[in-house]
């Protein structure tokens, strides 16, 4: 396994605690980090206070939850400082609602205010008095997608992907799944609570949000309550879940039960829920001779229920065995049947737990992860076993064989004061492995790969299909991003129509971050294909009882006649189809601005992009000037944008023309329909004209964003070069994209959602953590039309499928 880089910690050093059942990290579904820590403060007390001297100062000590992108793993950002010990750390199957459980029994949920990652707002909070938080799990919403490597040469998603046949936790009117968490305290008690569906983001309005508290319902997951030391839960298929743990006076025993959750009460009227536990066939370990159980993991392998078990030895290693559930038919005794027709063959279904491999480890063992991906032959389900003495070994599952072994910086384990490893987990496609030490140190390793060749493109499609993000596989594949890229335009451009629309947001926000590595702009696209959707969506027919088609699907019919002069498709349309308010027109402006300077830049570059291919001999991967659907788009726009400047000459674009007499519209409709005939080669007489156009007017030059992040050209040759290392809070200077002009000249923000220009250091703004998009803040309180609100409102979320950060 190959180690991509390493970020030393500044501020948590000696005085940061990590007690092994406290140092907690978790990976979203949208590859941000989350983990916590244990700092030790120094209080001062003043002449004024009684309980201690004047001046004498006091160890107090905070945990505190931070999180992290993974693309910039050297920033990272404070999410809540608790006195309670933290015991649970726990992302929703979006990625956007994070889970805390407390010593003390209380539980948060909090939430990225307005999706910025620097900004985090207590949602829920439920208490359970005297308990502690053992564990606890959002409610499956019954959503997954089988991962098989042997499908990969299918051409539809349909059949690379089959969905998995699994029940929600807990099911609502319909049976749709409800939203929710099931926790377990120390002395055995059940909890669990649904999230209210009206408070499921936070308020947009003022500084913060309302904070809900919750009453959990809770049941004893037994007869009698216990001390419970380790806890495992997993869903089952059929809705229930899986619950193992052990008990502090049984150690030789790990007890497994079912928990399912139902809602009770008529339909229609006030429903309760319900928490209903069936104790299952439990595991008698041999005797323990001494050794304690450290972890206890329910999984499942190749649809077989297993559980890993592993101990520490009182000589300083560690123990790991895999257990796994048996399901087999006895025949019952002739005595002891019913009446019937088929007497003496009645069976009954006995389960039980058998060990099938075991492991002795030469290190005491700091975590145990496994694949979250949900594959269907074992090879794929590798078991990650993370030890103290700073090395991390790959096993193989059922035999515990071991597949690869990487060492880091070895410590030896009796030694206390070492920096060791002491938790990890893995991305979403488990292809990264991101590990922590006692210092709060970040380690990120590669996965070792699957068998199959290809399964890069397999796993990009699976990320589109299951909207997981992809940042890990595009850093470990940051060399062959161009033959992917290609692949994976092809394979869905083969998808079916409906598919295709389905996963269109996915598809363009993947693409997006591929090729930004490769520096080319494809962020123009989605800001197009977005302002096209906004402008037809204004469009209404005049009569609706005699219109087969709407304006927008007249206007494309009638552009495929490929007519070179706008006036004369104007004259072929029905103008009351296009009416639009004038006020709402005005507010558009921006838009239009955008859209207009979008299409002169891209006409002046061509000459060059042309140029620039005959003497390479090769074309990028993607290049807005070929692509007809966006040239088809731009004439489109054009069209409209020609009509509704009759309307309100207030809206249409301005430029600075150096000849007189010239209309911007015309010349630049007539250029893309000569190069929408032939995209791919266009002829000389075109490319003559479009090397005019910066003698009739001045071209607008389109914002750039250059964030530093290891997903950009300079991080390929960063990635490339070997094993990185980066400090907390320092911006590697090494994957800085400044250009000279940054550099000799004060540029000024815009913002990339209204085109308007907001000064060279604008306050209160949002960029994206990881493609640098500005976004203004409270976008929605200055747009004065209905069109612009809902402008702003596709924009909570960048195109790139990253976080904002709220920048004051």
């Amino acid at each position: 396994m190959t180690i991509l880089y390493k970020v030393e910690s500044k501020e948590f050093g000696k005085d940061s605690v990590f007690p092994q059942k406290v140092v907690l990290c978790s990976v979203s579904a949208r590859n941000i980090i989350a983990f916590s820590s244990l700092q030790s403060a120094i209080v001062s007390h003043g002449p004024g206070d009684s309980s201690s001297g004047a001046g004498v100062a006091v160890g107090a000590s905070n945990s505190h939850v931070y999180v992290s992108d993974i693309v910039t793993p050297w920033e990272y950002y404070k999410v809540c400082s608790s006195k309670s010990l933290i015991n649970v750390l726990e992302w929703s199957a979006n990625g956007e609602q994070l889970l805390l459980g407390y010593v003390g029994g209380r539980v948060e949920i909090w939430q990225p205010k307005h999706q910025s990652i620097n900004i985090w707002l207590l949602q829920y909070h439920a208490n359970i008095p005297s308990e502690d938080i053992i564990e606890a799990k959002f409610f499956h919403n019954g959503k997954g997608v089988l991962f098989n490597p042997q499908k990969k040469e299918h051409t539809y998603y349909a059949e690379k992907f089959e969905r998995l046949e699994q029940r929600p936790t807990l099911s609502g009117f319909g049976g749709v799944a409800s939203e929710g968490c099931i926790l377990l305290t120390s002395s055995g008690l059940l909890g669990a609570f649904s999230l209210p569906l009206l408070q499921k983001f936070p308020s947009t309005e003022g500084a913060g949000s309302e904070i809900v508290e919750l009453t959990p319902v809770m049941h004893s997951i037994g007869i009698s309550r216990s001390f419970i030391e380790h806890c495992s839960m997993a869903p089952r298929t059929s809705g229930a879940v899986n619950v193992a743990f052990s008990c502090g006076w049984q150690q030789q025993l790990v007890q497994c039960f079912k928990i399912s959750l139902m809602m009770e009460g008529d339909l229609g009227l006030e429903q309760h829920m319900a928490i209903k536990s069936e104790s299952q066939a439990s595991i008698f370990l041999n005797p323990l001779e001494g050794k304690l159980i450290s972890h206890l993991k329910w999984t499942r392998v190749a649809n077989d229920d297993v559980i890993f078990i592993a101990y520490s030895c009182p000589e300083g290693g560690s123990l790991l065995e895999q257990w796994t559930l048996t399901r087999r038919h006895q025949s019952v005794h002739t005595l002891l049947q019913g009446g019937g027709s088929n007497k003496g063959n009645e069976f009954v279904q006995s389960e039980s737990w058998e060990q099938v491999a075991k492991l002795h480890l030469n290190a005491p063992l700091a975590d145990l992860c496994l694949t979250r991906l949900v594959p269907t032959a074992s090879d794929c389900s590798p078991v990650y076993a993370i030890l103290q003495d700073n090395s991390v070994q790959v096993l193989e599952p059922n035999s515990l064989k071991q597949l690869n072994h990487t060492q880091f910086d070895k410590v030896s384990v009796s030694d206390g004061s070492g920096v060791k490893f002491v938790s990890g987990d893995l991305t979403p496609t488990s292809q990264m492995l991101l590990i922590f030490d006692t210092h709060a140190q970040l380690y990120a390793m590669q996965a070792p790969p699957l068998k199959q060749s290809g399964s890069a493109l397999l796993l990009l499609e699976y990320c589109i299909v299951t909207g997981c993000d992809a940042s890990d596989v595009l850093l470990l594949n940051l060399g062959s991003l161009e033959p992917l890229v290609e692949k994976l335009t092809d394979n869905f451009s083969r998808q079916p129509s409906f598919v295709k629309n389905y996963y269109y947001a996915n598809f363009l926000a993947l693409k997006s971050n591929l090729c930004r590595v490769q520096q080319q702009e494809f962020d123009n696209l989605i800001i197009l294909h977005a302002i096209s959707t906004t402008f037809k969506s204004l469009l209404r027919p005049s009569d609706l009882g005699y219109q087969d088609k709407g304006p927008a699907d007249n206007l494309t019919t009638k552009l495929n006649e490929s007519i070179p002069d706008v006036d004369t498709v104007m004259l072929n349309l029905d103008a009351k189809d296009f009416t639009v308010e004038p006020v709402m027109l005005q507010s558009l402006q921006p838009l239009i601005q955008w859209v207009t300077d979008l299409a002169v830049n891209m006409l002046n570059r061509l000459p060059e992009e042309v140029m620039k291919c005959k003497l390479s001999g090769k074309r990028p991967s993607y290049d807005i000037s070929r692509d007809i659907n966006a040239i088809s788009s731009l004439r489109e726009l054009l069209v409209m944008i020609r009509i509704w400047g009759l309307l309100n000459t207030q809206c249409l674009p301005v430029y600075t023309k150096i000849m007189e007499n010239i209309d911007v519209l015309v010349i630049l409709f007539r250029l893309l329909t000569r190069l929408a005939q032939n995209p791919a080669e266009p002829d000389e007489m075109l490319l003559d004209e479009c090397s005019l156009l910066s003698k009739q007017l001045l071209i607008p030059q389109l914002n750039k964003f250059n964030p530093t992040t290891l997903l950009s050209a300079q991080g390929f040759a960063a990635v490339k070069s070997g094993h990185l290392m980066f400090t907390s809070l320092v911006e590697p200077t090494c994957l800085q994209d400044m250009e000279m002009e940054d550099v000799v000249f004060a540029r000024s923000v815009k913002d990339g959602v209204s085109n308007l220009q907001l000064g060279a250091h604008p306050t209160t703004i949002r960029r994206c953590a990881r493609c640098g998009f500005v976004f203004v803040n409270n976008a929605n309180k200055v747009a004065k039309t209905s069109a612009l609100k809902a402008w702003f409102n596709k924009w909570l979320h960048c195109h790139c499928g990253g976080f904002w950060k709220q920048i004051n």
